[in-house]
Parts: structure tokens; sequence; C-alpha cells
């Protein structure tokens, strides 16, 4: 080898040492992809109806990616009838037409190094704060940005702080409609125990707009809250107005063993601008077992109370009918290999209030049996 090419080298070898610990690789060498695919059957069935028999599927896939250190991307594309924010299910039917495919999240997240605490968000993202399916689906994915705030007060002491600004329907030629949130959250290290306390509350603008839609379009949402109508019979609005409040305690005993946590959920929420009394909603979950690993398993139950006006029923729990019902959940998981799981759920429903106290009121049973995908 030539020499001076030799001492070259040489000379560069410490230079190529320290650019190669400095410089990280560019961002598309970091992305990570993921997502899970479901099919299942899904059976209803309910005294004096004909039995219903329907199978599904849902699809994600979900791409991240570090763009540098203090900003990431998320973009997440699902199945599901574009028509439903609550819900990427895809029925099969229509005569084996393609399914469509839609862009379900799209989101930027700017948490700088210098102040770790601080993480803002703008995009199409799903909720930042502790939440239940009595107010949001976890299918929804919100528009519009947040702000959070998140520290340890001391060891085992962790509090967090959420600010929401939603739109929900922009207008051209009229006001918007819109969701402002806001959100705290304390969690509690006892050892190999856990306690987290949240409270938020969601202020809603121009909400009509959400129940017209739900009658005429663009949503194909449920639509159980009380209402008003025009002349003509047609949907105007809501009766009530909607600012919730929604309280939740979280407390998680962890066992011997690390697969089989016990997880215990109470909520309550209460729409304060209700016109009637039909304003509050109550929540409690109980799960056993973090289902995950091979031969691994885990069981829950959900019971909820559902008051009709306690917050717009277009993006509550799909799987329930909207609000003013009362529903009892069991749910069953066993893995059969990593990443991949046997699902089983009954759902039991029943409406809180009928319009008529002589109308039939029988419970709607719905069984779900599935079997997922996670990669």
């Amino acid at each position: 080898m030539n020499r001076s090419l030799l001492f070259l080298l040489l000379l560069l070898t410490p230079f190529q040492s320290v650019f190669a610990q400095t410089t990280s690789p560019p961002w598309y060498e970091r992305i990570r992809f993921g997502g899970d695919f479901r099919s299942r059957y899904e059976g209803f069935y309910q005294d004096d109806v004909e039995t219903r028999h329907r199978v599904r599927l849902r699809l994600r896939v979900r791409l991240d990616t570090d763009i540098n250190e203090d900003a990431r991307i998320q973009v997440q594309i699902s199945s599901g009838d574009p028509g439903t924010p609550v819900s990427t299910n895809q029925t099969f039917t229509e005569f084996f037409q393609p399914k469509p495919i839609s862009l379900d999240r799209a989101y930027l997240a700017y948490n700088p190094k210098a102040a770790p605490a601080l993480t803002l968000g703008i995009g199409k993202f799903n909720a930042p704060q502790t939440t239940t399916q009595l107010v949001f689906d976890d299918d929804l994915n919100f528009e519009g940005g947040w702000e959070q705030v998140s520290w340890e007060a001391r060891d085992g002491l962790e509090i967090s702080l959420v600010g929401l600004q939603l739109a929900v329907n922009e207008r051209s030629a009229s006001e918007d409609s819109y969701m402002l949130g806001g959100a705290g959250k304390v969690g509690l290290g006892l050892g190999r125990h856990s306690v987290i306390l949240s409270a938020a509350n969601y202020a809603w603008g121009n909400e009509d707009q959400i129940a017209v839609a739900s009658v005429g379009g663009p949503l194909e949402s449920v639509l159980t809250n009380l209402v008003r109508r025009g002349p003509g019979g047609n949907v105007i609005g809501y009766a009530s107005q909607f600012n919730v409040v929604d309280l939740i305690a979280e407390t998680t005993f962890r066992t011997g063993d690390a697969q089989y946590p016990l997880r215990l959920l109470a909520e309550f929420a209460r729409n304060t601008e209700a016109s009637t009394d039909r304003d509050s909603g109550l929540w409690f979950e109980a799960e056993y077992g973090a289902p995950r690993a091979t031969g691994t398993w885990g069981a829950s139950y959900t019971y909820g109370w559902s008051e009709q006006d306690v917050t717009p029923s277009a993006f509550v729990h799909s799987d329930l009918p909207g609000t003013n019902m009362r529903a009892h959940v069991l749910d069953h998981s066993y893995v059969l290999k990593t990443g991949l799981s046997l699902d089983t759920t009954l759902h039991f429903t029943k409406r809180l209030f009928l319009e008529s106290p002589t109308a039939p009121n029988p419970w709607l049973t719905r069984l779900h049996l599935g079997v997922v995908v996670r990669f």
C-alpha cells in the first residue's frame, strides 16, 4: 500500500471513531413496524328477534419513527368503515367486494430533551389521558392537538397533566364543532402494587352537529341521546349540551407470577350540562392476567351503567348500544403461541329508559369468538 495513503488512513481513524459514536442512523433506519389482525364470529341473541350471525375482520398496521432526539411520528392505517369513528371492524358482506383501508392515525409528538417532562402533539392521535369505553371507544382517535406535562414528584409518585384541543367538525360558512379537555393523573407505587387516580373534564362546543350527522350522515354512529326535532320531525340537535366530568380510580395488585396481575377499576362520569336527570354513568372493571407468553391466559368482567345524556353516544364503546344502557361483559383470552391468541367475549345489554313503559325490553346477548395475531 502506498505509504502516503496508509498515513492518511491512520490519521483519520480517530475521527472515524468519534463520528461513528456521535452520529445516529437516519430516521428511515429507525422505523419500527407493529400492528394486529383479528377475525371473529359475532352472534346476536334476543327474545322475539331473529338471531343474527356475522363474521368480521380488523387489520391495523402501525409505523413509528424517531425523527431526531426530540420528535417522533406515528402513522397507522386500519380496516373499517370510514363513516364509523369508533370501530376498525369490517363485516364480511357486500358480495366479496374489496374492503376499505383508511388513515386511522397520524401525529407528530415533540418531547424535547431540554424539557423531558413536556410533550406537545398534533395530528390524529390516540387518547393521551386515562379513559375507558364509557366515554370514548378504544378505537377512537382524536384530531387536533394536545399538551402533556409528566414528572416524578418523588420516588413512586408520578403526576401527569394533559390539555386537549380537538377539531370535531370544521365548517366554512358557520361555527365549527369542537371539544376542549383537561385531565390530571396521579400514579402511586406501593411496592409491587400501584394506584392511579385521574380526573378529566370534556367541554363540547356546537355539539348539535354531531347529532345531525349521526342521522343524516356522514357519521354512521348510534344516536341514543335525547334530541330536539324541527317542525318536520327532523333531528336538529341534542336536547342537552355536554360538559362531561370523568373520575377514574384504578389499582393493580401484582402477584408472585408477573403474568397474572389483578387490576380493578371504578369510574363515575356526569354531564353537568344535561337537561334531564339522566346525566350520569358508572363503569367497573375487574381483570386477572396479562396474557402475552405462550400458554398464559386472562379474564375480565366489566359492568356498565350509562344514562341517556351522560356523553355523546356517537363516540362510546362500539360493541355496546350507545348510552341509555346497562351492560355486563365477560372476556377471556388464551395465548396459543406468542403473538397468537383465542378470544371469547359475552355482552349482556339492556335499555335503562323506554319512551313507552309498556314496550318490550329484553336482554340482548352478543357472543364474540375471535382469533388475534399481534406483530
